[in-house]
């Protein structure tokens, strides 16, 4: 897999701008699109530890970031998506491993301006009477610092209990029914408790989809996916039915009733392939935070060129696609919670 050129530790470091990490970002997700379309049984995620990626201290990184991060981790073989800063590997005495590259991580930075062109911190825009708040208008700034994953830094000798705190988190146990398959027993709930936004409703069919005219979602049984000859390929399985229930409820959350995604763009146009890719990635980062890997759709080969030349062609393209993905993801996550309180 083609590497992105990071910034090296040692030495000069170089700096950025807001573009040139955006690049950084699309140039990842380019590449590894790329590799996918050599083979169709790849998942989007597979090296990385399932849990969510998170620094040192168990603080899970935004939405903006997971899904890059993830991509480190399967371009770098890291097995676990844990990331610190250099101030933080100096805070628990340890040292960044000599010719180490870092990665951007991405945030929003907010200040105010007015007409005259002043520009104030949103805290001294607060302290304001209301009637001088009223000039000034809010503007996001993207900006971003620079994260090193574990295994680049010698932690494991210098803190190791802390470490294995840390990793304990990412531990995922088997869950096997009687079939063989893999079962999520929230999204097991979520079906028979009808406690998505929309009913999701299981059929004998060839095919899954969400229709935004009936608010409902219609996926094949479970049965039907279990197609394996092996122990592993039966258990695999059940995370493809899971995969595909994660795609087609992320649709559902881009109807007008909540996040207003959905454009009832025409099959194979750009914005069709848009929404498939926010659905895809989606599926990904929420399977892989419940402990299970999600396979590429085949159903989406078509559109992995289109997904490639508009990143090439508009790298902030991805950004946007992240954004609905974080919305997506949290909805999702939420009621997957919930589903779990009651259980």
């Amino acid at each position: 897999m083609k590497k992105s050129n990071y910034s090296k530790q040692q030495g000069t470091t170089k700096e950025f701008g807001t573009d040139d990490v955006v690049r950084q970002f699309a140039d990842q997700m380019i590449s590894t699109i790329e590799s996918l379309k050599q083979g169709w049984r790849k998942t989007w995620i597979t090296t990385a530890a399932n849990g969510e990626p998170m620094n040192l201290s168990g603080r899970n990184y935004s939405s903006l970031n997971k899904f890059f991060l993830y991509l480190l981790c399967e371009a770098e073989n890291w097995k676990y998506p844990v990331f610190l800063t250099i101030k933080q590997a100096n805070a628990v005495g340890c040292h960044i491993k000599k010719g180490s590259k870092s990665a951007p991580v991405l945030f929003w930075s907010i200040y105010a301006r007015n007409k005259a062109g002043k520009k104030v911190t949103l805290d001294e825009l607060h302290q304001m009477p209301k009637s001088e708040q009223s000039d000034y208008e809010t503007i996001p700034v993207l900006k971003y610092y620079r994260v090193f994953n574990i295994e680049q830094t010698d932690i494991e000798d210098i803190q190791p209990e802390q470490l294995k705190k840390v990793l304990a988190g990412f531990t995922a146990e088997e869950k096997k029914g009687t079939d063989g398959m893999y079962v999520n027993e929230e999204l097991d709930k979520m079906i028979e408790d009808k406690g998505w936004i929309c009913d999701i409703r299981l059929k004998e069919q060839d095919r899954a989809y969400y229709t935004p005219t009936g608010d409902f979602i219609m996926l094949p049984t479970k049965e039907q996916f279990n197609l394996g000859n092996t122990e592993e390929e039966v258990y695999i399985s059940g995370m493809e039915f899971y995969s595909t229930m994660l795609h087609e409820m992320t649709h559902s959350t881009g109807s007008e009733k909540h996040l207003n995604r959905l454009t009832h763009a025409p099959f194979g146009s750009p914005e069709y392939a848009r929404e498939e890719l926010v659905a895809e990635l989606t599926s990904a980062l929420v399977g892989h935070g419940l402990g299970f890997n999600t396979k590429v759709s085949e159903n989406n080969a078509a559109y992995l060129d289109s997904w490639l030349k508009s990143l090439k062609k508009e790298p902030k393209f991805l950004i946007s696609v992240l954004a609905d993905v974080g919305k997506a993801s949290k909805m999702i996550e939420e009621s997957i919670t919930k589903m779990k309180e009651v259980a």
